[in-house]
């Protein structure tokens, strides 16, 4: 029977406090849904990533020649230990009709396959396979024409292609950002696969490489990172010396085959000389023979005059075939002697081949690989931050809520007591109470978390890319994670609340607790102040510091709601404020034009007349090269632009200003690198930087938020590496800088033989906007828990506060105040103290805006640390309408409650 009451009572507390079980249920569900959602998103993103990367045997290493991989490349690769090789083929060229840039790929054998989604895998030389996200443009049967750059030679053997099959590629992840190509405008806008035998070709483009100890490694995990760092430096160390070995080969073969043209060019001399005496002789004899005939033919008999005039045409005849064939082998002579010296020029030209060994995310191509890391690190440095703030502030909150259900239940308590339960009983149930309603509300949690927000966050990250949606899992050890700290937050107070009321003996607990005494607060000794306060006002300004605990929960409750609110609004802000400030107001240029170092006097005079048509507003011919930099600091090796020009600045096409005082930078001081490189290669102004092989002093780090740079003059150039370097680029700025005159600007300059490659700001834009996506996604959700939180605090300290002083209420209602007079007796606490939480948190959220943007920006990219006006406005508005709503709801509220009844209470 005893245990009966003890279950019934139990339940009842469940039925009789709807509303405060809920909230603690909410509070849980919302920590628990924040931490698991954006803790699990990104191993579900690696999980399929790397089956993706298991089924197609993606490569982990790839290494490219300019000039391709010759029979000693492919006899030291192949003998790498460890590691299966695998060569092939690829070439860019132009889709006739359109002009887009395509690559054609040869059909690997096992290594980084091809994923046919309709059709089949070409099996002819005039049949090809193309990218997926084209089916809707073309369809199975249809003819593509290719076109080639002009004056260059045919790689091909031949143009014309019928398309198979569609097919996606296990290294082009996004179908939309593909990265730079050699023909169209300069990026690439389609890629498909053609047999090997389709190249004319012999060498070998590019040599795919798996490594024995990588395969069942998680392809972004910090051992795979490490272990493939390792194996990419073996293959530079072993590749260091091979372009200069390259070019002695080269050289030698072109010095033989120079030194054989002249030999066949010598010998074709002597043997058109020898005609040409030949002819001459003939024609000697001719003359003679028609001078003899001609005095002869008066005296010779008419048929033997006739022979003798048929017998010298005949002559005359071969003689004029011999005269054509002479001018033939002298034109085809003096073709060979024009062959003979673009030969040698090439031989004068030809530079040290360059070796680059690639990884997944910096190989051509690679950029969706490189954007789905980026993202996904983002999100998980989002859920180390977010949820821990979050957690903090529903602890607090679910401490003061059950604080207050204690001391309601503090009667029944006694009785219980004095019925002869024991005391650990007596806690058990407020236990229990605690415990079920955070538990039910992080198991709630868990599972919106694992097969919701997770699922809406990797899907808008892998919209686009090749490996498909993202697969949801569950993940035990997390969700045991998101249940210690529910526990932590509901059952340890209600644990340490209740133990510490229960131990009073049951006399005691029989009778309410006593309240809050009051004591003389600082207000009441500044009294030029408190003598013009009214009586309301002074009793608000009593009770504040009197129900010190309350105020505590509410001042930190509403900072930590407006904190995480101004957190998500200001990553939004900062995310959205890079694209403008970055591509209009630092990088001013469309195009980065890379000239051929081989280009002839006419084709470099084509260029620069292009330059100056009126499409173009400005150029600038500069220095860039581009650098692979390893800053050994625990990060990925990053790309880095070097950008060198023999003025004091880059102006008007580049930016230079100091990231905090924004001044303007000068070359003539040194070396100027960009922000984000200087904080990954943890240097300030003045520090020593070491890049490329080569030390140099920071000057000056200015203002940039994409991609990684590297500005100096002339001067600086020379005094580092020791050499004066020649201009191999231009800046260019358009009259028109929208994407369709990019783009038609781009192809006219791939157009052109001088131009070795087109650059535009589109890959970086690209690069940023798939990481801002996804945290702008991510933040968005953030933003709505964040609300949620506050509606639920506020709900719940307005509750707590007008249940524990109800009888005041009604003493004050009875004594004649008026109903709004009532309502403000006691809200005018929970505004204040919101007012006062409010300011909190928003300095509060200033610096945890700081904190996020600083950890979860990936390493090519720095987000803008300040932020709009909106994002100030917004958590201070959406807490004052929410004041207002519950203040609504408190006044309907104690308009209903029966006040007398509430004075009949014991006293």
């Amino acid at each position: 029977m005893k245990r009966k009451i003890y279950w019934k009572d139990l339940f009842g507390s469940f039925t009789h406090s709807k509303g405060r079980f809920l909230s603690i249920l909410t509070l849980m569900l919302l920590g628990s849904l924040a931490l698991v959602g954006l803790k699990v998103t990104t191993p579900n993103m690696h999980r399929t990533a790397n089956q993706f990367i298991q089924q197609q045997k993606m490569l982990d290493l790839a290494v490219m020649g300019d000039l391709g991989l010759d029979q000693a490349d492919q006899e030291e690769l192949l003998g790498v230990k460890g590691a299966r090789v695998e060569f092939g083929s690829l070439l860019d060229l132009t889709v006739k009709g359109t002009g887009e840039a395509i690559r054609l790929f040869s059909a690997p054998k096992s290594l980084s396959s091809f994923r046919v989604t309709k059709g089949r895998l070409p099996k002819k030389e005039e049949e090809l396979a193309l990218a997926s996200f084209l089916e809707a443009r073309y369809q199975i049967g249809d003819t593509l024409t290719l076109e080639e750059k002009a004056g260059t030679r045919s790689s091909l053997k031949q143009k014309q292609f019928t398309i198979v099959g569609f097919v996606q590629s296990s290294e082009l992840w996004s179908q939309k950002n593909l990265g730079t190509a050699m023909s169209g405008s300069g990026n690439l806008d389609a890629y498909a696969l053609v047999s090997k035998e389709v190249f004319t070709t012999k060498l070998p483009v590019i040599a795919r490489i798996q490594f024995d100890d990588l395969r069942s490694l998680d392809s972004f995990s910090q051992v795979y990172q490490k272990r493939l760092e390792a194996h990419q430096e073996e293959l530079e160390k072993l590749l260091k010396d091979n372009g200069r070995a390259r070019y002695q080969r080269l050289k030698k073969e072109a010095d033989g085959q120079i030194q054989k043209g002249q030999k066949e060019l010598s010998r074709a001399k002597e043997t058109l000389q020898s005609a040409k005496n030949q002819i001459d002789q003939a024609q000697k004899q001719l003359d003679l023979q028609e001078t003899q005939l001609s005095k002869l033919a008066p005296f010779l008999p008419a048929k033997e005059r006739v022979a003798s005039q048929e017998k010298i045409h005949q002559a005359k005849e071969q003689l004029d075939q011999k005269k054509k064939d002479w001018t033939k082998g002298e034109t085809e002579l003096a073709k060979k002697e024009e062959e003979l010296k673009k030969a040698q020029t090439e031989r004068d030209q030809l530079g040290i081949p360059t070796y680059h060994v690639y990884d997944r995310k910096t190989m051509p191509g690679g950029q969706g690989y490189l954007m789905y890391s980026n993202a996904s690190s983002s999100i998980s440095a989002v859920g180390n931050i977010f949820p821990v703030v979050l957690y903090l502030v529903a602890a607090m909150v679910t401490f003061t809520t059950m604080t207050r259900f204690v001391d309601e239940e503090r009667t029944n308590a006694g009785v219980f007591k004095a019925l002869g339960y024991r005391t650990k009983d007596i806690i058990f149930k407020f236990v229990l109470y605690g415990f079920f309603a955070g538990t039910i509300g992080t198991l709630l949690g868990s599972l919106l978390g694992h097969y919701f927000l997770s699922g809406i966050i990797s899907n808008i990250i892998m919209q686009g890319m090749v490996i498909g949606e993202s697969r949801e899992y569950f993940y035990r050890d997390i969700t045991l994670i998101a249940l210690g700290l529910s526990f932590i937050a509901s059952v340890l107070p209600a644990y340490w609340v209740a133990r510490k009321e229960l131990k009073e003996e049951a006399n005691l607990l029989l009778l309410p607790k006593p309240p809050v005494s009051g004591s003389k607060i600082f207000l009441e000794r500044l009294h030029f102040i408190w003598k013009r306060l009214n009586f309301t006002h002074k009793v608000t300004a009593r009770n504040l510091f009197r129900y010190k605990q309350r105020m505590l929960m509410t001042i930190f409750g509403v900072a930590g709601s407006v904190a995480l609110l101004f957190a998500g609004l200001g990553i939004q802000s900062s995310v959205g404020s890079v694209s403008k400030r970055q591509f209009q107001e630092i990088l001013s240029y469309e195009l980065i034009v890379a000239k051929k170092t081989n280009a002839s006097y006419q084709e470099s005079k084509e260029l620069t007349n292009r330059l100056a048509k009126s499409d173009i507003k400005d150029y600038r011919a500069i220095y860039s090269k581009v650098i692979e930099a390893s800053l050994k600091n625990g990060h990925d090796k990053q790309t880095v632009m070097m950008l060198v020009t023999d003025r004091a600045d880059f102006s008007p096409f580049v930016s230079l200003r100091s990231f905090k005082q924004g001044e303007s930078l000068s070359l003539k001081k040194g070396v100027i690198i960009s922000s984000k490189l200087a904080q990954l290669a943890q240097v300030t102004v003045g520090d020593r930087l070491t890049l490329d092989g080569h030390t140099f002093k920071v000057a000056g780090i200015t203002e940039n938020y994409v991609g990684h740079f590297i500005y100096m003059d002339q001067a600086s150039y020379q005094k580092i590496y020791g050499e004066r370097t020649s201009e191999n680029s231009y800046l260019v700025q358009l009259r028109n800088s929208s994407t369709q005159q990019v783009q038609a600007v781009s192809r006219d300059m791939m157009a052109l033989a001088a131009v070795k490659a087109v650059s535009q700001n589109a890959s970086m834009i690209s690069l940023f906007n798939s990481v801002a996506k996804s945290l702008d996604t991510t933040m968005m959700i953030l933003v709505v828990v964040s609300v949620l939180l506050a509606i639920v605090i506020l709900y719940n300290l307005t509750n707590i506060n007008v249940a524990e002083r109800i009888r005041e209420l009604s003493t004050i209602k009875v004594l004649g105040f008026h109903n709004k007079e009532v309502t403000l007796y006691i809200y005018r606490e929970t505004i204040l103290l919101s007012i006062i939480g409010i300011l909190m948190g928003l300095v509060g959220g200033y610096y945890l805006h700081q904190f996020l943007i600083a950890m979860i920006a990936p390493d090519a990219i720095l987000f803008y640390p300040k932020v709009g006006l909106g994002v100030f406005l917004f958590p201070v508005g959406g807490l004052i309408l929410l004041l207002v709503l519950l203040g609504i709801y408190v006044d309907h509220y104690l308009r209903k409650v029966d006040m007398l009844e509430a004075l009949k209470s014991v006293d």
